[in-house]
């Protein structure tokens, strides 16, 4: 097939197999403009070079697009066919390129989400709703594996819904969400001293929880620091059964308010208190692996933090009104 030769104004506007965007551009434009002159204008080209486009589209398609011999000149049946055809190609082009850069407005065939469950349970049902254009198909898990890091690293998950490691790994970019306080949990029953955690550790067992090496080492390093390190009598899977024992009398442990309020029907056996200095802290982060989709993880972030606006935090004053101001929000990430 014969290749037009067209003047050089800017990038070569015929690929190796003779058609490429910019030809399909170009003549979209005459169609809407209504004219070569006018397309030139509106490109920012010679009324030549516009003229030459149209002409190479036409060698490669063999056939003629516009019918030149009425004034002002008029598509061809062909032309009517193929200027369909056009739009949608563009379209498409547009749907491509917004996908593969991950702005955050192209639908994704599949998300994989690994989300904590103290945030899952909390707000995670609000976020979802928000995000339904976003993925034609989704997967939450709550797992731990799914919510660490590494998920993201080994392609397990494609977002994560998680607290903070330190330091974020390399690769991977995260958008903060919430700080929270970690507090103390005994039974309501007890009447001995909270205040002093090491006079606690002595009187009541305390309950360990979960598989978060990252939060547990935290609170183990807090207990160490106050000479309140307790022996490990009992290990539960999740928060939800260790509040339970809290509940039933059994020990005391160390939660944040997102913890307590996964488990509302739990709070009047539990008598919540703060830390004394030094606080303890935990922050939420979205994390996605660098280059993957900004956009994607934007959005993300300001579904969860208008959920946090709007759920949680309402909740929070309503169920446990001495924690609600403690919950510290991040600013949106500007888009």
């Amino acid at each position: 097939m014969k290749t037009a030769v067209i003047e050089k104004e800017g990038p070569p506007l015929l690929s190796a197999t003779g058609l490429n965007l910019r030809l399909i551009e170009i003549f979209q434009c005459v169609v809407d403009q209504g004219s070569m002159s006018a397309a030139a204008e509106r490109l920012g080209l010679t009324q030549a070079a516009v003229s030459q486009s149209v002409l190479a589209l036409e060698t490669v398609l063999a056939t003629q697009l516009f019918d030149r011999s009425v004034r002002p000149m008029a598509l061809t049946l062909s032309g009517r066919r193929a200027e369909n055809l056009a739009r949608e190609i563009l379209q498409r082009s547009t749907e491509l390129l917004s996908a593969a850069r991950g702005d955050g407005t192209a639908r994704v065939p599949l998300l994989r989400i690994g989300m904590l469950n103290s945030f899952a349970t909390t707000a995670g049902a609000f976020v979802l709703d928000q995000l339904r254009d976003l993925a034609d198909e989704w997967t939450v898990v709550s797992g731990y594996r799914a919510t660490t890091m590494q998920s993201l690293q080994d392609r397990v998950s494609d977002v994560i819904i998680t607290t903070a490691e330190s330091p974020i790994p390399d690769g991977i970019v995260a958008l903060p969400l919430l700080s929270e306080p970690f507090v103390v949990a005994v039974p309501s029953a007890y009447r001995g001293r909270t205040g002093d955690l090491p006079t606690l550790a002595q009187k009541l067992d305390f309950i360990r929880y979960g598989h978060d090496i990252h939060m547990s080492g935290t609170i183990n390093r807090y207990l160490d620091s106050i000479g309140a390190a307790p022996g490990r009598r009992y290990q539960f899977d999740t928060t939800d059964a260790a509040l339970h024992m809290v509940s039933g009398g059994f020990g005391w442990t160390i939660v944040s308010p997102l913890i307590l309020l996964k488990s509302p029907s739990l709070l009047g056996a539990i008598r919540i208190v703060r830390l004394k200095e030094p606080e303890i802290r935990r922050t939420f982060i979205i994390a996605m692996r660098r280059g993957d989709s900004a956009g994607i993880a934007a959005r993300i972030q300001a579904a969860c933090l208008t959920a946090l606006e709007e759920v949680v935090l309402p909740h929070m004053r309503i169920v446990i009104p001495t924690l609600e101001k403690t919950l510290h929000l991040s600013s949106r990430t500007a888009t």
